[in-house]
Parts: structure tokens; sequence; C-alpha cells
């Protein structure tokens, strides 16, 4: 009995969720770790790389496994499913009716709902790093930065001139860093590395965002006044939606679902939201959610503005019902967006208001601080290249004006610099303003830890690496041993209070050294090379490899790295694949 108990407490329920009714259906799977889904299929992957495929209504279940490979996302489409591994191949799944998007030439070879690897891709060596999925159209981007489409092209949002449909995958564009598209939406979003945003396909009164008004988009075109490195997430649906890193949120399309006064081709604030600063956002077939760093869950739908979502909290899911207005606290969770008018919610912590908390071990703890704020409410240490580099401003032009402030407020003004967590936007908004700061949440955090990373001038220790071609076996002189010692490693200048936050094992070696300190030695057995990428991935949590870098020993060196030195949960495997670009 207590085996079964024990059973039944390893398991989560997870919930598929319509716009108008609570519950459709209860799936119990064990340890599901992701899933995705519409109105008659679902996906769910658990820790055992099962991928379970739920059919309603007829409540089938069934197992599949995708052998000897890792699931790292998975996309039910409109009518075809994708799933994504960690080595870059994607598999492709549906029912007979879906063949024109399975990039393969027969239907009749289709074992409905049965995973099989894209050939296209594997016969080029070609490996992918994201998928998307639009209305009977598939997106995928390359691990060279290359984004393909296929499928249905009725309005364009294949992003090709041509307007037949195409089975096999095509090459759109270059250059491209991400891309926003949506099941139930004909349209699409691109931003690329040179700083973009560029949209295609159907235009309905302006859904592109692009500023005129043609009917459908063939090719992509840049969405004007807006930058790519601007973007934290766009949604795809009856209207389009943009949320800004800085919290804004803006959107375009019909008056009747964008909640604009008229038709607008060009992304305008969300009315009634222009005070609020917004963290996540997510939609369905016509229901647009978002959700405030107040932890206010919003939705509207057809015109309705400001209408808010019941919410509650069941197990390991958020659980979201359309009702009467009301404002719903408490519940900071990111919201996901899925195909059709389902919803699945899980509640993940990457990206909300609760991220970079290992930052405020610094804040909290005074570690490595080399300045004091000597203000009316007492005093506090801070680390001085950190806090100028994320308020643009000297220590002593942010002394005067926190000055102005009592404790409380500076309290929450230092962590939204330590963690970019913002606890309460007014406060922190009045005080960037005084510095100047009226865009002050449009880098993140680690944009500029990496800015950081370049300031030379400013680092103040050395990680001292073995040189691996050294051997001390070879010496016999032993009057020469200290100058080999000192020859024997190489140095990385680095800021210590940054690995000090990042590392475990960084931090218990520090807590045996005294701030005046200036070096401590690696003995991790990593080249010199693999440490300059991972010491730059502790600044700026991404990985850029150059063409002589061979990606796959880059992730064997870093998963390595990240569990010598003790990261968090958040620097895992899949996140570090995640970044590589």
């Amino acid at each position: 009995m207590q085996d079964n108990q024990e059973q039944e407490k390893s398991e989560y329920d997870s919930y598929i969720l319509d716009s108008n009714k609570l519950l459709l259906e209860k799936i119990k799977i064990k340890n599901v770790r992701q899933g995705s889904g519409n109105s008659s299929f679902v996906y769910l992957v658990n820790d055992q790389n099962e991928l379970f495929n739920y059919v309603y209504p007829s409540g089938s279940k069934n197992a599949i496994v995708v052998k000897d490979e890792v699931v790292k996302k998975t996309i039910w489409g409109y009518l075809t499913g994708l799933v994504l591994t960690e080595s870059g191949t994607v598999y492709c799944m549906g029912t007979n009716d879906a063949y024109k998007t399975l990039c393969i030439k027969d239907k009749t070879n289709i074992k409905e709902h049965t995973p099989y690897k894209v050939k296209w891709f594997l016969d080029r060596d070609i490996k992918i790093r994201e998928i998307g999925s639009g209305s009977i159209t598939n997106y995928f981007i390359s691990t060279d930065n290359v984004l393909y489409s296929n499928g249905y092209n009725s309005s364009g949002q294949m992003g090709t001139k041509v307007h037949s449909n195409i089975p096999f995958p095509q090459k759109i564009m270059e250059n491209v860093d991400r891309v926003f598209s949506s099941p139930h939406a004909h349209h699409t979003f691109v931003t690329t590395l040179d700083d973009k945003v560029m949209s295609f396909g159907g235009n309905t009164e302006g859904l592109c965002g692009v500023g005129n008004n043609q009917q459908s988009i063939f090719e992509p075109q840049v969405v004007p006044n807006i930058s790519g490195s601007s973007v934290k997430k766009m949604v795809c649906s009856t209207a389009s939606v943009l949320l800004f890193r800085d919290g804004r949120l803006f959107t375009c399309g019909p008056s009747s679902s964008s909640g604009l006064k008229a038709n607008t081709n060009t992304f305008k604030p969300v009315p009634g939201l222009e005070d609020k600063h917004m963290v996540s956002i997510g939609g369905g077939s016509s229901v647009m959610l978002a959700i405030s760093s107040e932890n206010e869950v919003y939705a509207w739908k057809r015109g309705v503005v400001g209408v808010n979502v019941d919410c509650k909290l069941q197990g390991n899911e958020l659980l979201v019902k359309i009702r009467t207005p009301q404002l719903i606290k408490g519940v900071p969770y990111k919201i996901f967006s899925s195909p059709s008018k389902f919803l699945i919610i899980p509640a993940l912590y990457e990206e909300t208001s609760f991220q970079n908390q290992e930052f405020l071990i610094l804040l909290e703890s005074g570690k490595f601080s080399d300045h004091t704020l000597m203000l009316n409410d007492g005093k506090f240490k801070i680390h001085k290249s950190l806090v100028e580099i994320r308020t643009k401003k000297s220590v002593d032009e942010i002394e005067e004006i926190l000055k102005q402030h009592n404790e409380k407020e500076i309290k929450i003004f230092l962590k939204w610099v330590y963690t970019a967590n913002i606890e309460n936007y007014t406060t922190i908004k009045e005080i960037c303003i005084k510095l100047g700061l009226d865009q002050f949440y449009k880098n993140s955090l680690f944009q500029d830890l990496e800015q950081l990373f370049k300031e030379e001038s400013s680092k103040n220790f050395k990680v001292l690496v073995q040189d691996e071609e050294y051997d001390d076996e070879d010496d016999d002189e032993e009057e020469d041993n200290d100058d080999k010692e000192e020859e024997a490693f190489e140095e990385i200048p680095v800021h210590n209070y940054i690995l000090y936050a990042r590392s475990g094992l960084f931090r218990e070696m520090f807590e045996n050294i005294t701030n005046e300190s200036n070096s401590v030695k690696d003995f991790s057995g990593k080249t010199i090379e693999s440490m300059e990428i991972f010491i730059k991935y502790l600044y700026t949590n991404k990985i850029n490899l150059t063409a002589d870098d061979d990606p796959q020993l880059v992730v064997e060196e870093l998963s390595d790295a990240v569990d010598y030195y003790q990261l968090n949960k958040y620097s895992n495997l899949p996140f570090i694949l995640k970044q590589i670009n």
C-alpha cells in the first residue's frame, strides 16, 4: 500500500485546457517534463525520454520512444507533429491528411502518429536547433542560422515567392536568430542576427506589422522601428502581440482582436496595459494572455482588453479559464502558447521574475564588494563595476539619487540591479528615470554582464589554467622548479564576484581566501581554450562558436565544466545546447 502511495506522489496531472472550459481531460503521466497539443492530439515527454501520444476525444494513450535521442522540443501543429532532439535531428509525424507537410513524397509511407526522421535534412547533413509550426506549415532553423520552411503557402506563410504548396524544406533566409509562429495563424515573425524583425504570410488588416495593407506577403519584409534584440517574445493569433524586453506590450492587426480603436498595420501599445510591466505572453486561436511583474494575469479576446483570467495551481500546472473581469494575483508562472483553442501551461520558472536569484548572494553577503554607498538610511556594500554597468552611471551619481529614497526602496532598486527581478515596478521606474534610464529594462542582466566581460580594466582577479603541454616529470633541474611552476599556468582575467555568484565550487574555494587574493588555480583538466569559453559563458549565459570550433567537443567540455564547477540547475546540458549559435 505504501508503494502505491509513493508512486502516486511521484506523478502529477497534466491538464488540457480550453478557453471556455476549465478542464476537458486529465492525463496522468509519470514525471512529465514538457508537452504540446491541439484540439485532437497531445504530446507529453517524461524524464525517461518517452514521448506519449494522447488522442482526444477517444482517450487512447500510446508511448512512443525516440530511440538513442534526447527530446529537446515537441510541437503539435495543425496536422503535423514535430520532435527536435538535442543532436539536431528532426522527427515528423501526423495523419495521412498531412503528407504535404511531412517532407515525404508518398503518403502511403505514413504510419499515423509514428515519428520518423526528416531525411531531407539528414541527406544534406543539416542540423536543426529550433522548430516552429504555422498554419499547415513547418519552420526549421539550422545550426548555421538558416530558416527553412515547407507545407502550404496559400497566404505566403512559407516565406517564398512560389505560391504553391511544397512538401520539402525550402531555404527562406539566412542570419536568422528566432522564429515566432502559431499553428492557428497564417503569418510568422523572425528576428535576425543583424538586429531586425521581419515577417511574412497573411497580412489581413495589418497582422504582419510591416506598415502596408497587402493581403499576403510572400517574402520576408522588415517590421519598421523595432530591433530584434529588443524583442522578448511575439505571439501570432487573430492579432499580433509583441513583448519587449523592457516589459512593454504592443499589438497590431484587426481592431476586433487587438483592442485598438482601428485596424493598425504597425505595432502600437496594447490599450489598458500601457503602464504595466509585462514578463510573459501566450495565446490560443483567438485569446491573448499576458502576465505582469506584479503577478497579474491578463487576457483579451476580440477587442475586450483587460479581461482577466481565473487561475489556480494544480500540482505543477497552472489552470486557466476565461472568466468575468477580475484581478488574479499570486501566479508568477510563465505562460506558454499552444495551437488551436487549447492551452497547456507548465509551471516553469526559467523566464519568470524569479530568475537570476544566484546573483542575490552578492548583495546579501557583500563578498568581494569594493564600494560602500553612504546613504541616509544606512550603508550598502556594492560591487562598483557591476552597478555602474547596469545603471550606466558612476557610483557617485547613484549615491546622490538614492539619498532621496528610504531603505526599503533602495533595497528594491539594488535587487533589480543585481538580478533584473522587479519587486516593485513603480519604485524601480522612478529611480531609473532620475538616473536618466527611461528605457531601464532594455538590456537584460546577461547583456550587461557581456559588456562587463569585455571591460578588461575593471577585472580584479585571475583564474590560472594549467598548460596541458607542461609535464614536470621532464624537468630534472630542481632549481628551475619554481619558474616552471609559474610557466605551467596561463591567466584568464575575471571579476571574482561573478565566479562567486555563478559557481558553487568557486564559491567554496573563495570562502577560504581573503579579499586580497588575486588568483585561484583551476584543476579541472580543461584546456585554456575551453576554459575561456566556459568563463565567458558564466558572464553571458550563451556560447558563441567560431568556424574553427567543434560544437560537439565544446558541448562535452562545457557539460563537464558545468558539473565540475557546480553551476545551478538552469546551466544544464540542454540549456547549453540551446544557447549555441
